[in-house]
């Protein structure tokens, strides 16, 4: 069935091509989103390594920010949508990061993320705010490092505590330019390996990681004690609407939240 598509946020035509460009030179602007007629969301990205049909991916970190912007203060999820910081080693101007996600560097987010609504002008060494577009829905810690991710450049996901950011719906060359789906259903998503965790129909999904028997770009199921609180231990977008057995590779269906 042909699918119609349209831009949102910006008065521009869909891409003549459809959603299959692979660009050596940028065609868009840097996350551009389209949706077609029932709801499924996509993006304008930039690939930073090969990407092929079904492969999840996740933000480039920004190294920057590791050590140089801490919370001040301890956060308690669900209640506020501030992260108020100190700590900044270089200056940034008025937003110039809205748009852009955050998170903790730490192994305990298993990839929870959050956009960023806003700030202010910040100066070197200095402190301030960010705003970000919903309430935190995990708890941050007293001068706990942060990372920023720019979304739309972007690799495969090879980490289960990385965040993900959506799905290849086409192959895009390493460099080159393309689209990914970030919101809706996903007919084509890569998952197992030889030592996956099973996947379970309605339970979120993570990066399969790497190593050993490993797929990088695959996803598998939550397993061990990240089960028993699957949205605040995971916080993945992406659904699975299927179940798949451990340790079999392959593709499966999915759902993604759009962030």
């Amino acid at each position: 069935m042909r699918r119609n598509l349209h831009a949102t946020g910006a008065p521009i035509i869909p891409p003549i091509n459809g959603l299959s460009g692979n660009h050596a030179t940028r065609q868009q602007a840097y996350g551009l989103r389209i949706q077609d007629e029932v709801g499924n969301v996509f993006r304008y990205v930039k690939a930073n390594e090969a990407l092929t049909k079904g492969d999840v991916v996740t933000a480039i970190a920004r190294a920057a920010w590791d050590s140089g912007i801490a919370v001040d203060g301890a956060i308690t999820a669900n209640t506020t949508n501030v992260l108020h910081i100190d700590t900044i080693t270089t200056a940034m101007t008025k937003n110039q990061y809205a748009g852009y996600y955050v998170s903790q560097a730490t192994a305990a987010t298993k990839g929870a993320a959050f956009m960023i609504e806003s700030h202010e002008a910040m100066a070197a060494s200095g402190e301030g705010d960010l705003i970000l577009t919903e309430t935190m829905d995990e708890a941050f810690a007293n001068d706990v490092a942060l990372l920023i991710h720019n979304p739309w450049l972007v690799e495969k996901a090879d980490a289960t505590t990385e965040v993900i950011i959506g799905v290849a719906v086409h192959d895009i060359t390493s460099g080159y330019f393309g689209w990914i789906q970030v919101g809706g259903y996903c007919a084509k998503v890569k998952c197992g390996s030889a030592t996956s965790a099973a996947i379970v129909a309605n339970e979120p999904m993570i990066p399969n990681g790497t190593g050993t028997g490993k797929t990088e770009g695959a996803v598998e199921g939550m397993a061990g004690s990240a089960e028993g609180d699957i949205m605040e231990a995971a916080a993945s977008p992406l659904i699975a609407l299927r179940a798949v057995g451990a340790d079999t590779p392959g593709f499966t269906e999915a759902w993604i939240k759009e962030r």
